[in-house]
């Protein structure tokens, strides 16, 4: 009899959770972004939120919340309440390098989040003014051991940022670090000369690559981009054949968040990213949509942990 109206009471318990999230959401949510508007993780965002609110028919909101390597930003969801209404649309950094960069961060990346789905991926991209002497990475390299190169990135800590070091740390050149807060203003910068070259995600770049007023010198992912198929991924260079990274940007709800609103989330995100509508926009970002499952998305995250922390290795930086 105990038994029995212990599974009652449990059952009336449960009842409003689940009566409230067969009915999420019933006000806006909110897309955390770690990023400043402009940047890759930003541009995934706002396509993802536009058709979001087309299928639920409710407010999504982009909500740019920067600093600290995208910590700022994730912490804010990690410290939300698990009621579905709050998401991080996140990068690398924040989920699958900062671990293995910071002594200290102020959440766990492995628990704290609830994968939902790789929504895209993108190589990263070294791009430099018109007037920048070096135009092939074997013409970067004997200029960067001749003299000190500046290259920006979207901060300190990025994976941007670890790229170019483990470019120095290979080719045994010089390059210096200019940190900015986001992708946009270190390209914004790279266009109007005052850094001359930058270590980017494609979205940011691609209007001024097709506007000529950056050149890309190489993508960093394995091969070349179909949409770009004159730049040489940087894989083709002897002595970078193992150099193989992208940006990606996943979709993570906070942990504990009831398990039918992530499954209608995941379903409804997946779907989106089979649309025309997103994809043409993502596909002319070169971005490639993913899509894949939560235990998926778990799993590719794990790896990608993996491989940063050997490339922070080899590299030897530390973060305070």
């Amino acid at each position: 009899m105990l038994r029995i109206l212990t599974t009652i009471g449990l059952c009336l318990l449960l009842a409003p959770a689940a009566a409230s999230a067969q009915q999420w959401p019933q006000r806006p949510v909110h897309l955390v972004v770690p990023y400043s508007a402009g940047g890759g993780t930003d541009i995934v965002a706002r396509v993802l939120a536009k058709q979001l609110g087309k299928t639920f028919g409710q407010t999504f909101v982009v909500e740019n919340r920067t600093g600290a390597s995208g910590m700022i930003g994730a912490e804010t969801v990690a410290r939300s309440d698990p009621d579905g209404y709050t998401f991080l649309v996140a990068s690398p950094a924040e989920i699958a390098l900062n671990q293995n960069l910071f002594p200290h961060i102020a959440y766990d990346p492995l628990h704290d989040f609830a994968p939902i789905t790789l929504l895209a991926w993108t190589p990263i991209v070294f791009a430099a003014h018109p007037s920048f002497p070096a135009t092939t990475v074997p013409e970067l390299v004997a200029l960067a051991r001749s003299r000190s190169v500046n290259f920006s990135t979207p901060g300190v800590g990025s994976p941007h940022y670890l790229i170019g070091e483990y470019f120095n740390a290979v080719a045994g050149t010089h390059m210096v670090h200019v940190p900015y807060r986001g992708a946009a203003p270190a390209v914004v910068d790279a266009v109007a000369g005052n850094v001359k070259l930058t270590i980017s995600g494609m979205p940011p770049v691609v209007p001024f690559l097709r506007a000529g007023k950056l050149k890309a010198i190489a993508v960093t992912s394995a091969h070349r981009l179909p949409i770009f198929p004159n730049i040489p991924a940087m894989a083709e260079t002897k002595g970078f054949e193992k150099f193989d990274f992208t940006n990606w940007f996943g979709l993570l709800g906070r942990s504990g968040t009831p398990q039918p609103i992530l499954d209608k989330m995941a379903k409804a995100t997946v779907a989106a990213l089979q649309t025309s509508s997103v994809r043409n926009i993502l596909t002319e970002q070169a971005a490639e949509p993913v899509g894949d499952t939560p235990a998926q998305f778990a799993q590719f995250i794990k790896d990608e942990s993996a491989k940063y922390a050997r490339v922070v290795k080899l590299t030897g930086i530390t973060m305070k």
